[in-house]
């Protein structure tokens, strides 16, 4: 005897349950955008960037209602200071494409992109320090990440340091930083807390 539902089911039961369910998932896909939107279009911040080296300068990017422009001076004091050599620039510029989300992305060590809401940054509040992050070997690259407006420090409080296999495993979302961390593929030294915060910060919900 075939397994199939009889007309009757499949017709006044399953076929108009999974119909409406597709409709509550997209409500609630719409939703969820909205909500990450709305984070987006609260941000109000200014990011500094140093990119060291020929061809580099010093750059603020104001964000106001969640639009980035650039600008000689900041609007607000930094939230954060990104620090970068020019290989290191070219690197990661070449692996996020026209993506600038994908770039934050690749900043965090995180898969995708990284979408810059309220509460991303509201988690930063409160956090001092510089955060050095480089990926090892021949391609590999550094970035310094220092939090507040106060002037970057010569030294980073703590650093953190990943292998390039690791570093695509991340970026792929094949693994996460905490089973990174716990499995010996992501080296920390300095300041544990510092680097906590900022993980958390980095893969809190949009």
């Amino acid at each position: 005897m075939s397994d199939a539902p009889d007309p009757r089911s499949f017709y006044t039961e399953r076929l108009p349950t999974q119909f409406n369910r597709a409709i509550r998932d997209q409500e609630q896909a719409v939703e969820e955008a909205t909500r990450v939107l709305a984070g987006m279009r609260a941000v109000e911040a200014t990011l500094k960037i140093e990119v060291r080296g020929e061809g580099g300068g010093e750059f603020f990017l104001n964000i106001t209602g969640g639009e980035l422009a650039p600008a000689d001076e900041p609007k607000h004091p930094p939230v954060l200071t990104l620090i970068q050599d020019r290989p290191s620039f070219e690197r990661l510029v070449a692996e996020a494409g026209d993506s600038a989300l994908g770039f934050l992305g690749g900043l965090s060590g995180l898969a995708g992109e990284m979408k810059l809401t309220k509460a991303r940054l509201d988690n930063l509040t409160g956090v001092a320090g510089m955060l050095h992050f480089e990926v090892s070997g021949d391609d590999g690259f550094w970035v310094a990440t220092h939090f507040g407006p106060a002037p970057a420090p010569a030294e980073p409080t703590t650093r953190i340091r990943v292998s390039p296999e690791a570093y695509a495993s991340l970026r792929s979302g094949e693994l996460n930083p905490q089973d990174a961390f716990l499995g010996g593929q992501i080296e920390v030294e300095g300041d544990m807390q510092l680097a906590m915060q900022v993980a958390l910060a980095a893969i809190a919900p949009d």
